[in-house]
């Protein structure tokens, strides 16, 4: 073999092994939990400064009672559930973000409880108190939510009315979830607030503006890393899909300055949607900032659509 022939054959087995190498260390950076339990204690930590301060104090404050489901692949997840003081069949089923845990919902289950709802906040597997160490991105969980909503209908009856909101993936979860024929229909509205339509997208968004890696070859090898040892292709993960089979009545939200999961997102879920619908974008508003952009208003959106459903 030429000396010229071996250098080249050496450069491109190095190079595949670094594709390999950097595709496998960012699915398991990206997609499994490794650190869910300092995670979750991140989200306990908070003093005065923080602006949900006082949401938090009161979340905290809360008689929880513990709930649990378990998955079809042998999942136990976990959620708490905050009771109205007066009985009502209303529940709000919350979902939290990529990385977090049910203690990030605490501006949320605030603005629900006043709204007269019981809150359900659960963990996502992979996340927090829940089984697991890989992360859903909404796909998994879509299954997982749709349990919990049927755990509620049962523990509330036919006639309850629940209403499912997230934030960041879990707006993607919830978005799924209502696209699921299993859905009870005690579901009677979803809340979405700054969700992606694509697990793919998403995820070849986040690689390319946070490691600066290309779509290609990365992504291909990080779906199949994903496939083989978490379950699910990044490819399988169509939230807008999930959305065009809804008839769910949603509320979308999105923030214009949005660099995490890009407004695009927002207006492909929205002009798709075919069912009862509203929208609420905020051109200044970053991720998940809406709520903190401008509280007051944002509670009389919710209050507009839920009051429109009457859901109130």
């Amino acid at each position: 073999m030429k000396r010229s022939t071996r250098r080249l054959l050496t450069t491109t087995l190095v190079g595949s092994a670094g594709f390999l190498l950097g595709s496998y260390l960012t699915f398991q950076g990206s997609t499994m939990n490794w650190r869910k339990d300092s995670r979750k204690q991140r989200d306990l930590n908070f003093d005065n400064s923080d602006p949900w301060v006082l949401e938090k104090q009161w979340f905290q404050a809360q008689k929880r009672e513990p709930r649990q489901i378990t998955t079809a692949d042998g999942l136990t997840l976990r959620a708490i559930l905050i009771r109205q003081p007066q009985a009502t069949t209303k529940v709000a089923i919350l979902a939290h973000g990529y990385h977090h845990s049910w203690e990030q919902m605490a501006p949320y289950a605030k603005l629900f409880y006043d709204f007269g709802y019981n809150i359900l906040v659960p963990d996502a597997r992979g996340h927090g108190d829940s089984d697991g160490h890989t992360i859903g991105f909404g796909w998994l969980d879509r299954k997982d939510y749709v349990q919990w909503a049927q755990l509620m209908t049962q523990e509330f009856g036919s006639s309850a009315t629940l209403v499912l909101f997230g934030i960041s993936m879990g707006a993607a979860t919830v978005m799924a979830a209502s696209g699921e024929a299993a859905l009870p229909a005690t579901v009677k509205a979803v809340i979405e607030d700054s969700g992606f339509s694509s697990v793919v997208k998403e995820v070849s968004y986040r690689a390319r503006s946070r490691y600066n890696i290309p779509t290609y070859p990365f992504i291909p090898l990080m779906a199949l890393f994903a496939k083989q040892q978490a379950g699910y292709s990044y490819y399988q993960g169509n939230i807008l899909k999930q959305v065009l089979h809804s008839q769910t009545p949603t509320l979308f939200i999105h923030g214009g300055q949005d660099d995490y999961v890009p407004p695009k997102a927002f207006h492909d879920l929205y002009n798709a949607a075919t069912m009862r619908k509203m929208a609420y974008f905020v051109p200044q508003a970053n991720h998940i900032e809406a709520y903190m952009f401008n509280r007051a208003r944002y509670e009389a959106v919710l209050r507009e659509f839920l009051g429109k459903l009457n859901l109130l």
